[in-house]
C-alpha cells in the first residue's frame, strides 16, 4: 500500500515573528497551502526567501479576503485549496509548530477508513508552565467543515471514525493577548449560531473576564451549566475564577470545592484548591488538602490536565505547604 499523501493548512495575517519556524516545522509536507488574510509586514517575503531556498517544498501562497470576518470561513477557504489528492489534511496555526519526524509518524499511524486523529498538544505559557491536552486537527482531505466564527469546530459530514494518536504532538508557544472587541463579538456571535455548545459560552465568559466584565462573564457560566452534558467541574472552576479576580474569596472557594464535587478523582483541583487557601493564609488547611491530592492517582491527558499537580513539581509544592503549615502551628 502506498504512504498517504499528507497536506499542511493556514491562515496568516502578520506572523513575521512564528513563520521561519512554522516553515522549517512542516516542510516535509507533500503540500503547504497558506492563505494570506492581510498581511502588512515582512511575512510574505519570509515566505518567499523560503521558497527560493527550498525549491522542492510545495508552498501555495493564495490571498483571501473574508469580510466580514470568521475564522471559520478562513480555515474552509484554505482547506478548499488543498489539492484533491491530498489524503490527510493537518490544520495549523502559525504560532504552532509539529514535533519532529511528525511525518514518518503520521504515516506509520495511518489507517484506510479513519476520519480524523486526536493527538496531543503541548503549550508553553509565557510563565514557564506547561499544559497538554488532545486535540483533533488531523483529518481526512473531504466531509470535514469548520463551524463557528471562533473557537471552531471540525465537523463532519457523517459518523467520524477518530483514532487517537498518543505519541503524535502539536507545540504552541502563545504570547500575552489582549482580549479585541471584535473577539468578544465572534464569541457573541458564536452563542448565538449555536446555543448548545456549552464551550462557547465557557470561551465567552473568558472573553468577558479578561475585559473585566465579571457579571457578564458569571451569567455566561450560569447558561452554560444549563445545557446538557455540560462539564460542570470545568464551569464551576471558571466560576471560582470570576470571583477570585474580584477578591470575592469565600464564594470563590465555595464554586471551587463544587468542581470538586463535579470530579472528586482528579488531582489537579485539589492541587488548585491547595494553592488558593495557600494563597489567603490558610497554610494548615492547604496541607490537608494536598494530602489528599496525593492520593489522586487518576492522571488523565485532556484539558483539566495540569502537569503542576504530578511528579516534581507536585513533590515540590507538597514539601512547600508543609512548611508554611508547621509556621502555622501543624504539628503531626
Amino acid at each position: 500500500m502506498k504512504n498517504p499523501l499528507i497536506g499542511v493548512y493556514g491562515i496568516y495575517k502578520n506572523e513575521q515573528g512564528f513563520m521561519k519556524r512554522f516553515l522549517e516545522s512542516v516542510q516535509t509536507a507533500d503540500e503547504i497551502v497558506l492563505c494570506d488574510t492581510g498581511t502588512t509586514d515582512d511575512t510574505n517575503d519570509m515566505i518567499q526567501n523560503f521558497i527560493k531556498n527550498n525549491p522542492n517544498v510545495k508552498i501555495k501562497m493564495i490571498p483571501i479576503c473574508i469580510s466580514p470576518w470568521r475564522f471559520d470561513d478562513a480555515r474552509n477557504a484554505a482547506l478548499s485549496l488543498v489539492s484533491p489528492e491530498i489524503d490527510i489534511c493537518i490544520s495549523l496555526n502559525i504560532d504552532e509548530y509539529l514535533m519532529e519526524h511528525w511525518r514518518e509518524h503520521l504515516i506509520r499511524q495511518w489507517e484506510e477508513g479513519i476520519t480524523s486523529y486526536y493527538h496531543k498538544y503541548k503549550t508553553f505559557w509565557p510563565d514557564g508552565s506547561i499544559s497538554e491536552q488532545l486535540y483533533k486537527r488531523i483529518h481526512i482531505r473531504d466531509g470535514y467543515t469548520w463551524k463557528l466564527p471562533i473557537h471552531e469546530m471540525l465537523e463532519y459530514k457523517s459518523t467520524e471514525n477518530t483514532k487517537t494518536l498518543q505519541d503524535f504532538c502539536i507545540y504552541y508557544t502563545p504570547i500575552e493577548k489582549i482580549v479585541k472587541p471584535s473577539d468578544i463579538s465572534l464569541l457573541e456571535q458564536s452563542v448565538m449560531e449555536r446555543k448548545d455548545i456549552w464551550m462557547s459560552w465557557s470561551f465567552l465568559a473568558d472573553g468577558y473576564l479578561k475585559a473585566g466584565r465579571y457579571e457578564a462573564a458569571s451569567k455566561a457560566i450560569d447558561t452554560a451549566l444549563e445545557i446538557k452534558n455540560c462539564d460542570k467541574a470545568f464551569l464551576y472552576k471558571q466560576k471560582y475564577n470570576i470571583d477570585k479576580f474580584q477578591n470575592k474569596m469565600e464564594t470563590a472557594l465555595f464554586y471551587l470545592n463544587t468542581a470538586i464535587f463535579y470530579m472528586p478523582k482528579r488531582r489537579e483541583l485539589y492541587v488548585e484548591k491547595a494553592k488558593f487557601l495557600s494563597e489567603i493564609g490558610r497554610n494548615m488547611e492547604a496541607y490537608t488538602t494536598i494530602l489528599e491530592a496525593a492520593n489522586k492517582n487518576e492522571k488523565i491527558i485532556d484539558y483539566h490536565y495540569n502537569p503542576f499537580a504530578w511528579e516534581d513539581t507536585f513533590d515540590r509544592f507538597k514539601e512547600n505547604i508543609y512548611s508554611l503549615a508547621k509556621k502555622e502551628g501543624l504539628e503531626l
